[in-house]
């Protein structure tokens, strides 16, 4: 007994000298109490790569934050519109989710504009539904002589400027980005 006793005393007496495990001041922090932020850099910000640099699309362009410049070519309808690059390209950039109608106004045929946006999939039967709506004209190859033709290399070259499965996904504050002064700011 005297043994457990004396044992007791010595731990005891060991928090005065090497400090207290259990005290509420020692207890491991987390979260924002963990006080990581002074040992971490600054969160840099995302910037929006070109639309021209990733043309072609790929796969592995989805969800990249894209700077889409170029020419209104439709009216804003089901919170999409249809825009033709400088490069010839036309890609369908839709509003998700729907904004204030204020930050639309401006948007319509002949308009300017430069969204930042994510690049995102879609169906074709959503595409064709959201083009329909749109009220905008996809080329169609001519008729062939024969069934399986292919159509002609001119047709292949026009076809290809118009991006029918991926589509620019605009966010409110996509559609007025600021500039790298403002963001600074």
């Amino acid at each position: 007994m005297g043994a457990f006793a004396v044992a007791g005393f010595l731990l005891w007496a060991s928090a005065f000298f090497f400090g207290d495990a259990t005290a509420p001041e020692e207890l491991p922090r987390v979260g924002a109490a963990a006080d990581f932020g002074a040992l971490r850099g600054p969160v840099l910000p995302v910037e929006a790569v070109p639309f021209a640099s990733l043309t072609p699309l790929m796969t592995r362009d989805l969800g990249r934050l894209v700077e889409l410049k170029g020419v209104v070519e439709s009216r804003v309808a089901a919170n999409s519109v249809w825009v033709r690059t400088p490069e010839g390209y036309r890609i369908l950039a839709r509003f998700e989710p729907a904004p204030d109608p204020e930050l639309l106004r401006g948007i319509g045929p002949g308009s300017t504009v430069s969204f930042q946006g994510y690049l995102q999939t879609i169906a074709l039967a959503e595409f064709r539904q959201v083009v329909d709506s749109l009220n905008v004209q996809i080329p169609r190859p001519p008729p062939g002589r024969k069934f399986g033709d292919l159509p002609n290399p001119a047709f292949a070259r026009v076809d290809s400027l118009f991006i029918k499965n991926y589509y620019i996904s605009v966010r409110p504050q996509g559609i007025r980005p600021r500039t790298p002064a403002e963001a600074n700011t």
